[in-house]
């Protein structure tokens, strides 16, 4: 009878705690963004709303004006457990657009735990070899990092 060998057991409890970390970090789908108030107010690059792209954040949800065009998010997918189960910080991390098998984009509030630091980046489109990002969502990330309006 033969022994499993040490690194066949320890690749498939690698696979394991992959699938679980990943069942972790899921997004939850959010109708408002009541008890995030910290990340509330007008978001632009370097934090001058003379400048587009222009983000507002509210209990409603996200607002994106890009281009003189205002695109509404009211379902966004908050991503609480994104930092980990022992994240106590203060980033906060969402998804305002859905894919069918993930998001385009990813905003990062409060990123590097600074205070009204938001950073939008490709997710599951915009990477070399992979699907486009749409206007508004190239748009968006070429705008990063904003910075709370003054």
């Amino acid at each position: 009878m033969s022994r499993p060998r040490p690194s066949i057991a320890l690749a498939a409890l690698g696979v394991f705690a992959a699938l679980g970390a990943a069942s972790a970090a899921r997004a939850v789908e959010v109708h408002d963004l009541e008890g995030l108030e910290d990340i509330f107010g007008r978001y632009a690059p370097g934090g001058d709303c003379q400048r587009q792209p222009r983000i507002a954040v509210d209990v409603s949800g996200l607002a994106f004006e890009v281009a003189g065009k205002t695109t509404k998010v009211t379902n966004p997918e908050y991503a609480a457990s994104y930092g980990g189960n022992s994240y106590e910080g203060i980033v906060k991390w969402i998804f305002p657009f859905r894919l069918r098998d993930g998001y385009p984009i990813l905003m990062t509030f409060n990123d590097a735990e600074k205070p009204g630091v938001l950073t939008v980046t490709p997710q599951d489109e915009g990477w070399t070899g992979g699907p486009p990002l749409t206007p508004l969502n190239a748009a968006l990330v070429e705008g990063s990092p904003y910075a709370r309006c003054k």
